[in-house]
């Protein structure tokens, strides 16, 4: 085999030096929280207790606006049990009161708030404290925040962004989560009071007075700080209109004007029935009823459009009106096949989406008009004259093309499902089925580096010459395909589709993609539970075909001299124990969930800097300097906020490298071949290639036990971490609203990191043969390598396409 080659487009950073930035040293108490409280008795005792488990904390104090449910009753037995606890008032005229009575009556040195419905994490008042102390000029601080739903279990990260945003970013959003502020008693002196006329925007007002007044004074602490609860009785959910009329009218204060984008946003949540109207009141007129008073405020050009769009300007009402009815992505299959394939492509195109009535409507004519050249299907005078594809089957296969298969994919780039199609071809090849490869661009950003495909390549402008087509895409760019490229490729042909897909629902904005496949091959029973049902009702046969991931040399990624190589280039230290995570960054880090790799990490192996004065781990763990986790991913694109916070907490921890490169094959499993644990706390996966490949490889697989690879993931290498399956959260996830996932349970995860890093280095203690000895006593590796051989799957190939050809 020949020497591998690290084909990196971006280059290793260095590790972060062991001087980072210690959250938890000794910590005096010297933060008074204040709580507004208004008859939240259901979730008072889990807020009063995040705050009292905080050793920064030096008083709580209550403001309750007049609770009837038993909350005062409750802080009254506080109180008795711990006298930080401090019912500061009992009645007030709304929250911003409740606010300034507390902050009046607080002797801290610094100001905390926490509402009685929301939770602090376990040391954020601690982590506060100690940035305060190392930056004496901050005046304010925030952190990363998270809301959660206790009762679903839905978790999603509040969309925060570093100060260096400026003040300009608060135009469009509000990016600091509430409770992980944290600020000087002195900036509250120089602020002045909460702003009582406000009631719901008071919070988003004091940030922007404390960013117009001290720019360059406020910090952001890279640490889960605050955690606010979603449910029902939030003031953002029962007060939608309010916020959007208060929000407008503080973005038109500090900035002359506003734009109408809380009032267009307001629209959206009518449509998603997220925003209720006063009773007998229609939306249009709640809508209009708004407009007339910010009309002021607003930039007169944006409220001409507004109005215009919403169809609110007096000779347009009662044209339409605003429909409430959700959107669930389906198409109407009277449509033109052309024309659901755009909506599977581009959701927002469909009529019923929302959007302002006058947006729903022209969008899709404006877009045609755009897009006509490059789309080929919509380059026509008439649509409905276009029908879906007919002179498919196999009678029509045997007398025109011959026995073969047409590969459809992203031949040349470095990501998951370009690999898909690497591996079909090789499979394909190994089984001696004749093949070629049509290159289709991803569009992603991938680096092109992987030729290997090159001598297979088509260029043939009818897309191929045998009677089968494999299409390994993503559907939505299935659909891009056949929008630019046209029906040719698919007549007198029987297209399979592996399609990708990480929920156990499919998208119903997809399901025209059925009309132009002749059968799916699911590459997991995961994604197979997903299409079962839309395959069963356009009568698409399906079989699950997982995929090829051989290595083929693997002994010489884990051999002793390979290891010591990768490392060295890695500036991995040679006698550490590694972690590894691979995850693509250009994907959705929300899904991948590499944070959580890095939060089990530190909290299996812990070291002094990194602990609370009250942390879960008072102790350190005997392996706390023997371990490292390295995280690899593909350098993004944009700036990521997610990506930002990752590297913000590896430079606290000397032990946690970040590898942002785009990688060759080899590269990358010499990578994989260096370290000794595979991590993944993902919350789906479609298939899961790399943990086919770390297990291959004889390394322990801790992973998140939801997605496709719990077909494979077995087997005394294989630990499977427990989880919940949640909701998705509401547009974190493409195509995903309304489905489910796992959420993983880190303290499970915690334990078996620390059982397989205890074990592996005991067998590396008593061997002279690391490698040898972990798999030496283990024949799962063989079956491992057999499962995913280009053989295996190659004749799993062979044996059906010879089925569907002699039919």
């Amino acid at each position: 085999m020949e020497p591998f080659q690290f084909n990196c487009i971006q280059s290793f950073p260095q590790a972060a030096s062991s001087g980072g930035t210690n959250f938890y040293s000794a910590i005096r108490p010297c933060v008074s929280v204040m709580m507004p409280c208004l008859n939240a008795a259901p979730f008072l005792n889990d807020a009063v207790s995040s705050v009292l488990e905080q050793t920064a904390c030096l008083e709580l104090l209550v403001s309750d606006g007049g609770s009837t449910d038993g909350s005062l009753e409750e802080l009254e037995r506080w109180h008795l049990i711990d006298p930080r606890v401090k019912i500061v008032s009992r009645s007030d005229s709304g929250p911003a009161d409740g606010l300034n009575k507390a902050f009046k009556a607080a002797r801290g040195t610094f100001i905390g708030w926490l509402n009685a419905d929301d939770l602090y994490p376990l040391g954020a008042l601690a982590r506060a404290v100690s940035a305060f102390d190392a930056h004496p000029h901050w005046l304010m601080l925030y952190g990363e925040g998270e809301e959660f739903n206790s009762v679903s279990g839905l978790q999603r990260r509040y969309p925060t962004f570093p100060p260096s945003v400026g003040i300009g970013r608060f135009r469009f959003h509000c990016f600091i989560c509430q409770p992980s502020v944290v600020f000087r008693r002195s900036m509250g002196l120089m602020l002045g009071p909460f702003d009582g006329h406000l009631r719901t925007s008071f919070d988003f007002d004091y940030w922007l007075r404390a960013f117009a007044a001290f720019p360059h004074r406020i910090g952001y602490v890279p640490h889960l700080q605050g955690r606010t609860r979603l449910h029902d009785q939030t003031i953002t959910n029962t007060q939608r209109s309010r916020v959007a009329l208060e929000a407008t009218e503080l973005i038109a204060r500090h900035f002359g004007s506003a734009p109408a984008t809380r009032l267009h946003n307001l629209g959206l949540e009518l449509q998603l029935g997220l925003a209720e109207t006063k009773p007998g009141q229609s939306q249009t007129e709640l809508l209009r009823e708004l407009t007339d008073q910010v009309a002021p405020l607003l930039d007169p050009e944006e409220l001409e459009n507004f109005r215009h769009n919403w169809q609110l300007n007096d000779h347009q009402l009662g044209k339409a009106r605003i429909s409430s009815k959700p959107f669930h992505g389906n198409t109407a299959p009277e449509q033109p096949i052309a024309l659901r394939l755009l909506q599977a492509l581009h959701p927002q195109l469909n009529p019923e989406a929302p959007g302002s009535p006058v947006e729903r409507h022209l969008r899709l004519q404006q877009f045609l008009d755009n897009n006509s050249k490059r789309y080929h299907l919509l380059n026509i005078d008439n649509l409905s004259s276009l029908e879906q594809p007919a002179s498919r089957g196999i009678c029509a296969l045997k007398r025109t093309r011959p026995f073969g298969v047409n590969l459809i994919g992203h031949a040349f780039e470095v990501f998951g499902i370009g690999e898909d199609i690497r591996m079909a071809a090789r499979a394909l090849e190994s089984a001696g089925v004749p093949c070629c490869v049509i290159h289709y661009p991803a569009g992603n950003g991938a680096a092109c580096i992987d030729l290997s495909l090159e001598h297979l390549v088509c260029s043939d402008p009818n897309c191929g010459p045998y009677a089968f087509n494999l299409v390994c895409m993503a559907a939505p760019i299935q659909a891009r395909w056949l929008l630019e490229m046209g029906f040719d490729q698919l007549y007198e042909r029987y297209t399979i589709a592996s399609w990708p897909w990480e929920t156990r629902q499919w998208p119903g904005v997809w399901e025209p993609l059925f009309d132009v496949v002749d059968e799916v091959w699911p590459s997991s029973t995961f994604t197979a539970h997903a299409l079962q049902e839309p395959a069963a009702m356009a009568g698409v046969p399906m079989r699950v075909m997982p995929m090829a991931a051989e290595i083929s040399d693997p002994e010489h990624f884990c051999s002793p001299t390979t290891r010591q190589a990768t490392r060295d280039h890695l500036g991995l230290p040679s006698d550490a124990l590694v972690f590894v995570y691979s995850f693509d960054l250009n994907s959705t880090a929300i899904r991948k969930n590499p944070m959580a790799a890095l939060q089990a990490f530190q909290q299996a192996f812990p070291l002094p800097q990194l602990l609370s004065s009250q942390g879960r781990f008072p102790n350190t763990h005997p392996l706390s300097e023997r371990v490292v986790l390295l995280i690899k991913t593909f350098p993004p694109r944009n700036f990521d906020p997610e990506w930002n916070w990752l590297q913000l907490r590896a430079q606290e921890d000397h032990r946690i490298h970040l590898l942002e490169a785009h990688l060759d094959r080899n590269a990358l499993l010499a990578t994989f071949g260096c370290c000794d644990v595979f991590l993944s706390l993902h919350r789906s996966e479609g298939f899961g290639r790399g943990l086919a490949e770390a297990l291959q490889l004889g390394l322990d697989v801790i992973a998140t036990d939801y997605g496709g690879h719990t077909d494979f993931c077995n087997g005394p290498l294989s630990h499977p971490v427990r989880c919940l399956e949640v909701p998705i959260p509401h547009d974190t996830y493409p195509f995903a609203d309304g489905h489910y996932w796992g959420d993983p349970d880190l303290d499970h995860a915690v334990q078996l990191m620390q059982d397989v890093a205890e074990r592996r280095i005991n067998l590396a203690v008593n061997s002279n043969n690391y490698y040898a000895n972990i798999t030496s006593n283990c024949k799962i590796l063989t079956d491992y390598r057999e499962r995913f051989s280009l053989s295996s799957v190659g004749e799993r190939y062979k044996d059906r396409l010879r089925q569907l050809w002699s039919d």
